[in-house]
C-alpha cells in the first residue's frame, strides 16, 4: 500500500532531496544548512559529499545522514562507502 501526501503526491517524493548538477562552485553556507539539518537545501553531488562527511565526523550514523540530508538510507550509506572507502567507489 502507498501512503500519499496531502497534496496527493506519495511521500518518498515529498522527502526526496534536490541534487544540483556539478558547476565547480561549493557553497559552504548550503552544506552546514545541510550538515546540521537545519532545513532542506539543495546540493551538488561533491557538496552533499562534504556535508555527509561533516555528518560523520561528528559521530553521526546512516540515519543521521538520511534524515539531515533528506536521502533514503540505501543513499546515505552508498556516501558512506564513498567517504569511508573512495578507492572502491570510483
Amino acid at each position: 500500500m502507498k501512503h500519499s501526501a496531502p497534496s496527493g503526491q506519495p511521500v518518498a517524493r515529498r522527502r526526496t532531496a534536490r541534487l544540483l548538477p556539478e558547476d565547480g562552485i561549493l557553497d559552504p553556507i548550503a552544506i552546514d544548512l545541510a550538515a546540521r539539518g537545519i532545513r532542506p537545501v539543495a546540493l551538488t553531488p561533491t557538496e552533499r559529499r562534504l556535508a555527509a562527511a561533516r555528518i560523520l565526523a561528528a559521530g553521526g550514523t546512516a540515519t543521521t545522514l538520511a534524515r539531515r540530508l533528506r536521502t533514503s538510507h540505501t543513499t546515505a550509506r552508498a556516501l558512506i562507502n564513498e567517504i569511508t572507502h573512495p578507492s572502491e567507489a570510483a
